[in-house]
């Protein structure tokens, strides 16, 4: 059993219990620590924004078609790494294929970024892309502090 999900119901209540506000160093923070403050506004999250992308098999896309343009789609991806734009990779467990996990500042760069793979731009391949986030709603789920109990700072 994993225990991430007590980690993550147990981060805001830490992040309020520190005697000094330090400086948030992830989006995450900033959102947990901002939801903290104001529990009648949600928290937003502005960057970096990630983008899950799952890989479609289009039509008329052949194995030895795909096989073909394997070496220079592998290139294209490892490029896109080391430059930052992708985050993590993955191979599907349920069938052939691909799930990316982008760091882009818009869904429009992801679609740029998806464009520039050569099985995309031969029409082998296509992406679902999906934008996700830190899951904020957790920060909703941790009742408020009473006043009485809030340290003055």
């Amino acid at each position: 059993m994993t225990r991430w999900p007590l980690i993550f119901c147990l981060l805001p209540a830490i992040l309020m219990a520190q005697e000094t506000p330090a400086a948030p160093s992830s989006p995450l923070e900033v959102s947990l620590t901002s939801a903290s403050a104001e529990q009648e506004q949600p928290p937003q999250v502005i960057v970096p924004r990630q983008v899950l992308a799952m890989d479609r098999i289009q039509p008329g896309a052949t194995e030895d078609k795909l096989k073909a343009l394997l070496p220079d789609e592998v290139r294209a991806i490892v490029n896109l790494y080391l430059g930052g734009k992708i985050r993590q990779w993955y191979f599907r467990q349920d069938r052939p294929g691909a799930i990316l996990i982008l760091e882009v500042g818009s869904m429009e760069e992801a679609e740029r970024v998806i464009g520039s793979l050569p099985l995309t731009r031969s029409g082998l391949l296509a992406y679902d892309l999906i934008p996700i986030g830190p899951y904020v709603p957790l920060a909703t789920m941790i009742p408020p502090e009473p006043s009485s109990k809030r340290k003055k700072r």
